[in-house]
């Protein structure tokens, strides 16, 4: 019995021993991967594309070594990288479960609705014009027929400043890059029109407006025989909705052709989209369009809930979506105070956050929570920071990554990190205005284990986009091809 139990420990010691070993081995190696790693990205640096100004930072995130440093606490414009700050204080803030509700109030008499109806929106930056038909579905199940007074928007979630800092920087793009936001949105706030030819030549082309009421239709079109598709559309803003112009050739048999502007007025554009969805579905409507309070005391007629914020922010980091991230932002605002959301209020929110995570407010410009036009300036080692602590916090860090962009497959990088080293391996979000090209985000090995987090912010580069992303890549496939040999 003496000699098993001696054997019995004799083997234990002999495990304690291996494991101490491997882990010393574990250590040694990953020092060693660190200091060659810091060398490699030194050698594939340089001095960046033509003339720009480069930034970045490389750092181990699970002990937070610093690998490499260029101008690494140099202010620079992050572009869309700035959406990574502002997706990781969202997820903070507001939790990856939660919803945006859109509700319809009113006070119900048999089939008819009296007085008007009221929607009021808690700023879902999914609503669509199909998630409208799903509720007033709900009222034709009820038996509603009729809405005795008009429509009226209930926007009080946000106050009444609809368009992020810096917007006003290209004020005649008509774009949908540029919507602006509202508490009640529809859309992504921009107009969705349809062009299909007519049915014989010499005649205009059929374009189709959602929701056609908010628009005043000039259709200069031509259908040809034979020719080159090629409608334009421009957006023209008004008083309180917006009129759009469509010229150009389109020839028969061609396919619909689908395109969007942004509209000026939220409020009033949801509340013609309601409007129009109304009746579609057999409800008359005995009134017009405004912008009101929902009175104390109305009855909720009907609910849409948004997809939670987690599968939200999809938007925000693969597509880099402008309007979805504007959104989120000011909803931070809102959820913190009991008064209308404000961008003062969404970015002091932001700020705490940021503030726990090591940026001091007064060492950083944080204005758009998109990254667009010149508004906003970060650190490559301040974004760096942000990546890091997301990752180590295990309450947003599976959401967090899951929104970026995964190399090689999906995303702003789907054509990008396609080789055996990087495709999967690179988690990251692109940022790209006309001088500007950014990529910050993540290397991760192999075994899911270690990450190494990166910030590339390269500016004063016009006309050197292609030549900044594929410096870009240099750095990133180096980093790759270390971390997994």
């Amino acid at each position: 019995m003496d000699r098993a139990i001696r054997s019995i420990w004799r083997l234990a010691l002999i495990g304690v021993l291996l494991i101490g070993t491997a882990r010393a081995q574990e250590n040694q190696r990953q020092a060693i991967d660190f200091d060659k790693l810091g060398r490699a990205i030194s050698a594939a640096v340089g001095n960046g594309p033509g003339n720009a100004t480069v930034g970045l930072v490389v750092t181990d995130v699970a002990s937070g070594r610093e690998i490499f440093e260029k101008n690494g606490d140099k202010q620079l414009n992050p572009a869309s990288n700035v959406k990574i700050i502002t997706a990781a204080c969202a997820l903070k803030t507001l939790g990856p479960e939660f919803r945006f509700a859109t509700r319809l109030f009113g006070r119900q008499d048999s089939a008819v609705i009296r007085g008007p109806i009221y929607i009021k929106g808690h700023a879902d930056p999914t609503l669509a014009t199909e998630d409208l038909w799903k509720m007033v579905r709900t009222l034709t199940a009820q038996g509603v027929r009729r809405v005795e007074g008009g429509v009226v928007v209930d926007d009080t979630y946000f106050d009444d400043n609809n368009e992020p800092y810096a917007y006003d920087q290209q004020p005649n793009e008509d774009a949908a890059f540029r919507s602006p936001v509202g508490a009640v949105s529809l859309n992504h706030n921009a107009l969705r029109i349809t062009i299909s030819p007519g049915r014989q030549p010499a005649t205009p082309a059929r374009v189709f407006v959602d929701p056609a009421e908010y628009a005043i239709l000039d259709n200069d079109t031509v259908t040809l025989a034979k020719g080159a598709h090629n409608p334009k559309i421009s957006a023209i803003k008004m008083e309180n909705r917006t009129r759009l112009r469509a010229w150009g050739q389109v020839p028969l048999g061609a396919h619909p052709r689908t395109y969007y502007r942004r509209i000026d007025n939220p409020s009033l554009f949801a509340g013609y989209g309601l409007k129009s969805v109304l009746e579609a579905s057999g409800i008359s409507v005995g009134g017009g369009v405004q912008v009101g309070m929902v009175p104390p005391g109305t009855p909720v007629l009907a609910e849409h809930t948004s997809p939670p914020l987690s599968v939200i922010l999809l938007e925000t980091g693969k597509k880099s979506n402008n309007f979805v991230t504007e959104m989120v932002l000011k909803t931070m605002g809102a959820e913190a105070s009991r008064d209308p959301g404000t961008w003062a209020l969404a970015l002091g929110t932001a700020a705490d956050v940021l503030e726990k995570w090591g940026l001091a407010k007064e060492h950083y410009t944080y204005r758009n929570g998109s990254g667009l036009f010149d508004a906003n300036r970060f650190s490559p080692r301040q974004i760096v920071a942000v990546l890091r602590a997301a990752f180590l916090d295990s309450s947003i860090r599976p959401e967090f990554v899951n929104q970026l962009a995964t190399g090689g497959v999906d995303g702003t990088l789907k054509s990008r990190y396609q080789g055996e080293m990087v495709r999967r391996y690179v988690r990251a979000k692109t940022g790209t205005l006309a001088d500007v090209a950014t990529l910050s985000g993540y290397v991760i090995d192999r075994t899911g284990t270690r990450a190494i987090a990166f910030s590339i912010l390269i500016n004063d580069a016009p006309g050197y986009v292609s030549a900044a992303r594929a410096y870009q890549e240099k750095i990133v496939t180096t980093i790759a091809r270390l971390l997994n040999p």
